[in-house]
């Protein structure tokens, strides 16, 4: 152990030097080995294909029975998602299912050998993502060109159906479509009872009715209230104009009629005058017999007659100078009463329209949430119709920007790493033969010394021994 650590470099070279021979010998077999393998190495093809992850209504969107407007917004990064792509490709059901497509007779086999297989089949694949990249990498290894190319196309059809399908809720289309039928009928019907309610009460608006009957009731309080007032004005004339009628004399009472004096009264009074002074007149100058008195008679009489039919009673000319105030007091009360039971229908009317309104706005609130429901399941059925057509003409977010590709050039056995590795194989198994053999080579040349030494030994020995005997011999014979 000494000696070896006390070697130098020129020791160990001189050591390699001394046995270079055997150092070539065993490059040239590791050497040779690696063409053998290279040689009869089972060959592998390798097929890659590529995805293109972007943006689309997949990620953009969500489930269209979700109601939007209450969803949580979840920040989901581009690297979960392709992260998530990943998961998915490497999922056993889609693998499962390339292997089969790929291979029909794995189909065939017992179950650990199926397992086994499949395990052979998943080493096989590589499918990976560059880092901060939107891309998919699927490769495969076959040991053909073909079942290579057959297995990336396989597995990216697979994939590609599979992520059409997961990112569309199964049923929601028609489950929409349904509620936004029940809603709209619905939505109908409610419309309807609106309309009947509103013509039941005659109303366009609620407001705009209400405000009509305000208006008509405060136009009609504001009359009644000026009725009222030419009322009281009215009474307040008639007792004035009676207590200055209670002072009059009579004959100018019988002069005023309707407030004025009565000239046709006063006409006949002053033909009765003349008629009078004509009888005095012929009665001075005939007698009482004659013709002319007789008639001037007559007509006096008549007159007299007409004059005291038109000579009413005092209570009577009161009455018949008062009788315009009258009718005009009566005029007003009729207005007022009319004004009173218009004021009551109207009333009556507001109350009708109060009752009306709590069913006209039941049926509003009604008709506003059916219509807020209708419209929101409307435009989900619409997010779930642009799904299945989506689904329909398999337009997704992932597109292959590289089909599978058919490589005829095998990527395994790769002849420079091979021959390099057996190269530096061969150069240590070199190195280390030549410190063997100098190990060997020490330790035979130790031994061999060792036992000559050992020989050289015994041979003085066995002198020494003999010469011993001789001496005792001797001394025997001189004794004798």
């Amino acid at each position: 152990m000494s000696d070896a650590r006390s070697m130098t470099l020129w020791d160990y070279y001189h050591i390699l030097f001394r046995y270079k021979f055997r150092m070539v010998a065993i490059m040239a077999v590791a050497i040779g080995l690696g063409f053998t393998w290279i040689a009869y190495a089972p060959r592998e093809y390798e097929s890659e294909a590529k995805l293109f992850i972007r943006v689309g209504w997949e990620n953009a969107g969500l489930d269209p029975t979700i109601n939007k407007a209450d969803a949580v917004a979840i920040n989901i990064s581009r690297e979960s998602e392709i992260t998530t792509m990943l998961e998915h490709l490497r999922c056993r059901p889609i693998l499962e299912k390339a292997m089969d497509l790929a291979f029909p007779s794995t189909l065939e086999l017992p179950p650990l050998a199926r397992e086994r297989a499949f395990a052979i089949f998943k080493s096989r694949l590589s499918i990976t993502s560059p880092k901060s990249s939107m891309v998919i990498r699927i490769a495969a290894k076959g040991d053909t060109p073909e079942q290579a190319h057959q297995t990336v196309s396989v597995l990216t059809k697979l994939f590609m159906d599979d992520h059409l399908q997961l990112s569309r809720p199964a049923g929601s289309y028609e489950f929409l479509t349904e509620q936004s039928n029940r809603l709209r009928d619905e939505f109908e019907t409610a419309q309807a009872k609106l309309r009947d309610a509103k013509n039941r009460g005659d109303l366009a608006s609620i407001q705009g009715r209400r405000s009509a009957l305000e208006s008509q009731i405060n136009a009609v309080q504001t009359r009644i209230n000026d009725v009222t007032a030419s009322l009281s004005a009215a009474d307040a004339k008639m007792r004035t104009l009676k207590a200055s009628i209670d002072n009059l004399p009579e004959p100018l009472l019988k002069q005023m009629m309707a407030g004025a004096p009565n000239d046709g009264i006063a006409t006949m009074r002053d033909k009765l005058f003349q008629l009078q002074a004509q009888l005095e007149e012929a009665r001075s100058k005939f007698k009482a017999a004659h013709p002319r008195v007789l008639a001037l008679k007559t007509q006096v009489e008549e007159m007299a007659a007409l004059l005291k039919e038109e000579n009413p009673e005092r209570d009577e000319i009161v009455q018949a100078i008062c009788a315009n105030d009258n009718s005009s007091r009566a005029a007003l009360v009729a207005q007022k009463q009319s004004l009173q039971s218009q004021l009551v229908d109207l009333r009556k009317e507001l109350v009708d329209l109060n009752e009306n309104e709590i069913l006209v706005t039941q049926c509003e609130v009604n008709v506003r949430h059916l219509e807020s429901k209708y419209l929101s399941y409307a435009t989900k059925t619409e997010d779930a119709r642009i799904d299945n057509a989506l689904l329909k003409d398999k337009i997704s977010n992932v597109q292959v920007i590289q089909p599978a590709s058919l490589s005829v050039l095998p990527v395994s056995p790769q002849k420079s790493n091979i021959l390099l590795f057996f190269m530096v194989l061969g150069l240590v198994g070199g190195i280390g033969i030549a410190l063997l053999s100098d190990q060997w080579d020490t330790w035979r040349e130790s031994t061999r010394k060792h036992q000559l030494k050992n020989r050289s030994r015994g041979f003085k020995f066995t002198r020494v021994a003999r010469h011993g005997r001789s001496n005792k011999i001797a001394a025997r014979g001189v004794q004798v």
